[in-house]
């Protein structure tokens, strides 16, 4: 039995529509690291800068020893940032301003890598 040489594309165009029909049920984290702090409040912001596993560790490795931070929950693939945090200690501006400080690059200048696109606070 012989396949129609029209039948493969078809195929492959399926699958493909079909991965990104299926791919919210395959949202995983790209990094989720918790602190030793408890949370009374969330935030989840959509940042430009958080783009791949790397990126994504070096944003969360940022608040490694930040006061009031709980948990930070980052997501590459839609570039958002999702932080549990203690209102007491830490706000989502001053989260803001920390992520978005400049960082000194490798030839010596200083640039902001992160940069908040929108805020979703909960």
């Amino acid at each position: 039995m012989s396949v129609p040489k029209v039948l493969i594309p078809i195929l492959v165009l399926v699958f493909v529509a079909g991965g990104y029909a299926l791919q919210t049920a395959f949202f995983f984290p790209t990094t989720e690291v918790s602190f030793n702090c408890t949370s009374d409040k969330s935030v989840e912001f959509v940042v430009d800068g958080v783009r791949c596993r790397g990126t994504a560790a070096y944003f969360t490795e940022m608040f490694a020893r930040t006061p009031g931070i709980a948990k930070i929950t980052t997501y590459a693939a839609s570039h958002t940032a999702l932080f549990e945090y203690d209102s007491q200690q830490i706000n989502p501006d001053r989260i803001k301003s920390m992520f978005e400080k400049e960082i000194r690059m490798a030839d010596g200048s200083f640039r902001s890598v992160f940069t908040e696109t929108s805020r979703k606070e909960r």
